[in-house]
């Protein structure tokens, strides 16, 4: 929760666009998952563990291992969304942001089932 917490708040604090917490959860929480094995992992428990704090040597393996997944995830992600970014077809565009991707892609009146009123009091505030 802490990993979570503090990594979320620190992504707001750099302005990074990640409106789901992806990163928050499962790069830094997985991060610290991988990492925790090898500071907790309990060789008695039967499932491999062999922790710092029950005298065991683990640690440095799951840093490697840390870092390797990071590094394998950066270099897939880079070498599929760079691509994306540089034609275009990363983001929305401006009009369909400010519209907004419900009432463009998905017709939210059929969906929601938004009064005609309503309707016309969102088409416009988004005019």
């Amino acid at each position: 929760g802490l990993t979570y917490q503090g990594t979320s708040m620190l992504m707001k604090r750099l302005k990074v666009d990640d409106v789901v917490d992806a990163f928050a959860v499962h790069g830094a929480g997985g991060t610290w998952a991988v990492i925790a094995t090898g500071i907790f992992g309990d060789p008695a428990a039967g499932i491999g563990g062999n922790g710092l704090i029950y005298g065991g040597d683990q640690l440095r393996v799951q840093f490697l291992g840390a870092l390797i997944i990071i590094l394998w995830s950066g270099s897939i992600s880079l070498a599929v969304l760079f691509p994306l970014r540089v034609i275009g077809f990363l983001r929305l565009s401006d009009h369909f942001q400010t519209r907004g991707a419900d009432a463009m892609e998905h017709s939210p009146v059929k969906a929601y089932n938004v009064d005609a009123e309503i309707e016309q009091v969102v088409a416009a505030a988004v005019a």
